[in-house]
């Protein structure tokens, strides 16, 4: 029985998908990533948020506020959130970046919400 609540487990889609990219930049100064959340059909994206885990030595993570009017995407189910860094000189590391979100799932009374959170690597590239 408990190979059968595994395997239908397994089978059901992610709550959300969530991409990481770092886009590159050819000097030194600020760099951005953006991390895009999308919700499963038939459930939805309450909340979401970012943590820096892990920077290069290179580039510091900036603290900035996100509201939902800038986050939110395109389609109710979708949320953009920008992560802005600062390279003080030119290289290459990895960004680690956990990403947090409440979906649910339902209407009304019966609608049900549970957290979320993935841990995301990009590379950050600044220079050639």
């Amino acid at each position: 029985m408990v190979a059968v609540a595994a395997s239908a487990s397994a089978a059901e889609p992610a709550p959300v998908q969530v991409e990481l990219s770092c886009r590159p930049e050819a000097a030194p100064g600020r760099v951005l990533c953006e991390l895009s959340y999308r919700a499963a059909v038939g459930r939805r994206l309450a909340w979401a948020d970012a943590l820096v885990l892990r920077a290069p030595e290179f580039a510091r993570p900036l603290r900035s506020r996100v509201t939902p009017e800038r986050s939110r995407g395109a389609e109710p189910g979708e949320r953009k959130v920008s992560l802005a860094f600062v390279a003080l000189v030119s290289g290459v590391g990895q960004v680690t970046v956990r990403a947090r979100s409440v979906i649910c799932h339902g209407q009304g009374e019966q609608e049900s919400c549970r957290p979320h959170s993935q841990n995301l690597t990009a590379e950050l590239r600044v220079g050639s």
